[in-house]
């Protein structure tokens, strides 16, 4: 017996099956093509990330050292003379006045002597001095309007000589516009570093022991660390600079770069980063280098971590003495985020779609496959004489195929109806005549046997009178 199987259920499968295949195939081919993509972006994303930190920093650190140049140009063409701390401090006063990014600018001579203007938060300018009337002492001032000290506000150091600090030493040593080794600020507690300029005697030459002294101006590091945090590049994307010891200069976390040992603050390494990220990437790097020193290009590496890819591109920064490595670390799942949104998204218009291919296809279907189980039922009823002719005259009322069809079958029910009903009288008139005939036939079967029992009697008689003779 044959496997019965509904025309009902292909005819929706037919539908729904290719609409299923197209949306299955559109999200592996959306898969496999964003993936590949995924690091192409990423690289893309990181390079630009890479510029755009380079620029920025550059742009940050460009000014302190352009104004040390022009510091150093101004006393080489006897426009300003160090020697002259009044004067000095008039000058640093008007430079902090129309410069808001700086806020301490200094400058250190020979002897020791040292005077520096900085800029408070809120916004009031205060004179450091030690010279030969309070060495050697370094002393904060009131500044008055002209640029000179005003009411002493406090003795910062009593034993200051700025020739012993790193940035005089760095200055002398480099013998032009240079950056301090990064220190711990003692009135913000925050990191900072010093842009620097010797000058020289124009008579002398720039040996170091004819230094007249050294321009100085502070410039903080946490603002690097804040437009780390505000790049704009992935939701989980870490940002960070170190130098070519390892240590932090500036991170998009917010963990402190510095922490205190034995009342002295130390720069905190990247190793010993609270974040995972930067601890990983660090120890990813040192396992691919042999050290930090030979990365002179842009360098990009991989590596996984909690069960994703991170894609890390890190680019040298070497400016005015500055030698630090900027890091950009951005994880795979940033941009494959993007693509699973495009496959949920795909995968809800598909199933959308399918559903309303289903319920199109069930009505196709009811649409279709009834009036044709309707036919077949009355093909049934005709072939056992019970058809009900109004299934037959509603169907054939469509005005499309099924309904020429259902016609068809209602005229050939009609002439099947008049076929049988010809056979019928047919069959009844021959009954009839068969009947007839029978009749017919028994009588004459009855006259023969009465004319046999006849002959009989008679014969009998005739055999009987002989005998009585």
């Amino acid at each position: 017996m044959k496997h019965f199987i509904s025309i009902r259920y292909i005819l929706t499968l037919l539908i729904v099956s290719p609409l299923i295949a197209a949306t299955v195939a559109t999200a592996i081919l959306g898969y496999l093509s964003g993936s590949k993509a995924v690091n192409y972006l990423a690289l893309k994303f990181s390079n630009k990330a890479i510029i755009y930190i380079e620029k920025h920093i550059d742009s940050y650190l460009i000014i302190p050292a352009i104004i040390n140049k022009i510091n150093g140009i101004i006393v080489e063409n006897d426009l300003l003379d160090p020697n002259e701390f009044e004067s000095l401090g008039h000058y640093f006063k008007e430079k902090l006045k129309v410069i808001n990014s700086l806020n301490y600018i200094y400058f250190g001579d020979r002897n020791g002597d040292f005077i520096g203007v900085k800029k408070r938060s809120d916004g009031q300018m205060v004179l450091l001095l030690r010279d030969a009337t309070n060495a050697p002492r370094l002393e904060m001032y009131q500044m008055t309007a002209q640029g000179e000290p005003g009411e002493r506000i406090e003795t910062l150091e009593t034993q200051y000589d700025s020739r012993n600090l790193p940035w005089y030493k760095k200055a002398i040593d480099f013998k032009e516009v240079t950056w301090s080794p990064i220190q711990i600020s003692a009135s913000t507690l925050e990191p900072e570093i010093t842009s620097t300029m010797p000058i020289y005697d124009s008579s002398e030459s720039d040996k170091p022991e004819n230094a007249i002294g050294v321009f100085g101006i502070n410039l903080s590091l946490e603002h690097l660390s804040y437009f780390l945090k505000e790049l704009d590049i992935c939701p989980k994307r870490d940002a960070f600079i170190i130098d070519r010891t390892g240590h932090l200069i500036a991170s998009s976390t917010d963990e402190k770069l510095f922490f205190s040992e034995n009342g002295k603050y130390q720069q905190l390494l990247a190793m010993d980063s609270q974040k995972l990220t930067i601890q990983v990437t660090m120890k990813h790097l040192l396992e691919t280098q042999s050290s930090l020193m030979p990365i002179q290009d842009l360098t990009a590496l991989e590596y996984t971590l909690e069960n994703q890819r991170h894609l890390v591109q890190v680019a040298p920064l070497q400016s005015h003495g500055l030698d630090w490595l900027v890091f950009v670390v951005i994880p795979e799942q940033d941009f494959m985020e993007l693509i699973y949104t495009n496959l949920r998204f795909t995968f809800i218009v598909g199933l959308g779609i399918t559903i309303i291919a289903i319920i199109l296809g069930g009505i196709t279907s009811v649409w279709i496959i009834k009036p044709i189980g309707d036919l077949n039922t009355c093909a049934k009823a005709i072939k056992s004489n019970t058809l009900d002719v109004n299934i037959l005259q509603k169907i054939a009322s469509r005005p499309d195929e099924i309904g020429e069809l259902g016609q068809t079958f209602l005229e050939m029910a009609e002439i099947v109806n008049a076929r049988e009903k010809s056979m019928s009288d047919k069959l009844d008139e021959l009954r009839t005549q068969n009947q007839q005939w029978r009749r017919t036939v028994q009588q004459k079967q009855d006259l023969r046997m009465e004319h046999f029992n006849n002959v009989l009697d008679q014969a009998r008689k005739t055999r009987k009178y002989p005998e009585k003779r």
